[in-house]
């Protein structure tokens, strides 16, 4: 039986769910490390040192434990890269070379439709201040300051640039009158609310104003540049769920064609850099907008280049954030050159200063390796003509040629080295190498951390890649649990048992669950692994579930099975559509613990979840009693108390 998803049919899913192997996705984006079973690394949603981010290969899911973010490899790409549903299953399947067929069917996710009128208020947004720019007064001194920075009608046009008046209200005015909702513009970053709480105002007034796209094409934020002198120089939008500017990188959607022929990208600083550097004819150009390089960034890149040219400013500031991309970049798996501009110079002046043709030829054809940058970067701080800092450069430029893993790429430096601080090579190769033995020495009593992944190996998929239906995990095949039910053959076990405290133990610093959410969760996880172990609770717990997510997950549950479907945790969090039922599924699907039961573990949890709306009568029935007593009428209340030993009873 088929059933579609956004318009997107469940094969076309399942194919997506089967091609894209969800540590081989994750891998892209987040250095994992192996432990057991699952792979681990530190969380690219939220900020953490510890690592909490777990991924399950046999159940091709990931959970954060430090931020409950969870799903398939869908879900993940859609989170890594802002994406919706649709699009990201459409890009997934276009990577794969799986075919999407255009199909009417159910309506989207409430989530998808709300992404979809703020992608539509985004696109009227930009011809909106793009139209300002072009043809009303209102524009123009912002459309004549552009032409002064070379900025012409074609780059204009091509960039989508527009302008936002100084006035308070005529994006307001322009979306309202459009039917949009005005406070999901506000949460989308478009609007802003005003302080006082009655009604909106705009966010930009008085700025340049630059889309800024996701790697679709579809305009997801803005870039307000002011016109003239001003703090601050520039405003982005805020983050929203379209938005996570540490997981967009400008210009990517248009150069990526360019990137992934050339297998080479030119990484900037800033807007206007890459602008001019198009009008250049270096079309592989894509900026940080305003923030430093992060993993999330280095790893789009990866997806379709292999070298990354970084051309931040000459300046200081510029040279040192060069600096800081260079192990990120690496990280990724990506070569590393660096453009070497003149102090005090950034991209858009050079080239308006000396030229496209120029650029290209001396600063792009002529980008340094790392090595050559480091060094160049820590001349600069030593005196060469005097003795002392000769030696002191010395002794900072050992370090760095000594972490090369090459020994003719050290023998090349150390020579530069001899010529520019007068050293003989000998001594300095003797010196080098002293260096590389204790780089290479392990700290006393340091372990070995493990093999990280670095992507999947020859032979290695059916390890890390395979899709586990109906296995024992390894915790039951080393005994964790008998025939008759769990934690070591207790026939009668209580829903708290050895495998519920592993679950909580990997819920770190979260409040323990009461007993009836315990044994719900319990039922879901077992549900999860075996179809009749659902069709045993459908039929004696049905939708009966005290927490109204778990009974909307079981509902789910029922209608997945019913489409005769076999029980596959990945595949049914792509069939939720609701982003607080995937965290939680996620969360149950990754408990530890072992997955065969019978149908007393079943009525345990069972009779668990249905003893809360008994108490909860009992607790009704105590506030009747003590009202009673109030009003004086005793023999009701003796008639009540009767009533609440018999519940009691029960």
């Amino acid at each position: 039986m088929s059933t579609e998803y956004g318009n997107i049919p469940e094969e076309t899913i399942d194919a997506v769910l089967t091609q894209h192997d969800i540590v081989e996705t994750v891998g892209r984006y987040v250095h994992l490390t192996k432990q057991g079973k699952y792979m681990k690394g530190l969380c690219p949603f939220h900020s953490e040192k510890t690592p909490s981010f777990t991924v399950t290969p046999d159940r091709q899911i990931f959970y954060c434990y430090g931020c409950g973010m969870g799903g398939n490899a869908i879900k993940f790409r859609m989170e890594i890269e802002g994406l919706s549903f649709p699009e990201a299953v459409k890009i997934m399947a276009e990577e794969s070379h799986i075919a999407v067929p255009n199909s009417g069917g159910k309506a989207e996710s409430p989530q998808d439709r709300e992404t979809g009128r703020l992608l539509q208020a985004y696109e009227w947004s930009e011809k909106f201040y793009h139209f300002l720019l072009k043809n009303t007064e209102h524009g123009r001194p912002a459309l004549e300051y552009l032409r002064g920075r070379g900025i012409g009608d074609k780059l204009i046009d091509h960039f989508r640039i527009g302008f936002a008046p100084d006035r308070w209200d005529t994006l307001v005015q322009f979306l309202d009158k459009r039917s949009f909702d005005l406070a999901e513009m506000e949460k989308g970053g478009l609007i802003s609310a005003r302080q006082s709480g009655d009604g909106y105002v705009d966010r930009f007034r008085g700025r340049i104003m630059f889309p800024i796209a996701n790697r679709s094409g579809k305009t997801i934020a803005f870039a307000g540049r002011i016109l003239g002198e001003g703090h601050p120089k520039y405003v982005n939008s805020p983050e929203s769920r379209l938005f996570n500017k540490s997981r967009v990188l400008y210009n990517f959607d248009q150069a990526r064609g360019a990137i992934r022929k050339q297998r080479q990208a030119v990484l900037f600083e800033g807007y206007g850099d890459v602008i001019a550097a198009w009008e250049a004819g270096v079309h592989n150009g894509i900026a940080t907008m305003g923030t430093s390089l992060t993993e999330q960034h280095a790893a789009m890149i990866k997806t379709t280049a292999d070298e990354v040219l970084v051309c931040y400013d000459g300046d200081n500031a510029g040279q040192n954030a060069a600096l800081k991309s260079i192990p990120i970049l690496e990280q990724a798996g990506l070569q590393v050159k660096i453009a070497m501009l003149p102090p005090g110079v950034d991209p858009d002046d050079y080239i308006r200063s000396n030229g496209g043709e120029r650029f290209v030829r001396q600063v792009v054809e002529e980008a340094a390796s790392t090595t050559k940058f480091r060094l160049s970067n820590l001349r600069r701080g030593y005196k060469l003509n005097e003795e002392s800092g000769r030696v002191d450069y010395a002794k900072a430029a050992l370090p760095v040629i000594a972490a090369l893993s090459s020994p003719t790429e050290r023998e090349v430096y150390l020579r530069e080295l001899s010529s520019e601080v007068d050293v003989s090579f000998e001594s300095l190769k003797q010196d080098c190498n002293l260096i590389r033995q204790e780089q290479h020495r392990p700290a006393p009593g340091q372990d070995d951390p493990g093999p990280a992944y670095s992507g999947p190996q020859p032979g290695e998929r059916g390890q890390y890649g395979g899709r586990s239906q109906g296995k024992r995990s390894d915790y039951a095949n080393k005994g964790g649990y008998r025939k008759g039910g769990f934690g070591g053959g207790q026939q009668n076990a209580a829903p708290e048992d050895d495998f519920f405290r592993q679950d909580r133990r990997s819920r770190p610093n979260r409040d323990l669950l009461p007993a009836h959410q315990t044994a719900e969760r319990r039922l879901l996880f077992l549900m999860l692994q075996d179809r009749q172990a659902s069709d045993y609770v459908a039929e004696r717990l049905g939708d009966e579930f005290n927490v109204a997510e778990h009974a909307a997950i079981a509902a789910y549950l029922y209608a997945f099975y019913a489409q005769d479907r076999e029980p596959d945790s990945s595949r049914f969090i792509a069939s939720l559509q609701d982003e607080k039922l995937e965290k939680i599924v996620s969360s149950i699907a990754m408990t530890e613990g072992p997955r065969e039961w019978n149908e007393q573990v079943l009525d345990d949890c069972i009779r668990e979840v249905r003893k809360v709306p008994r108490l909860q009568g009992i607790e009704r029935k105590r506030e009747e009693m003590m009202r009673a007593e109030k009003d004086g009428d005793f023999l009701l209340a003796a008639q009540i108390a009767s009533e609440i030993i018999a519940l009691e009873r029960q």
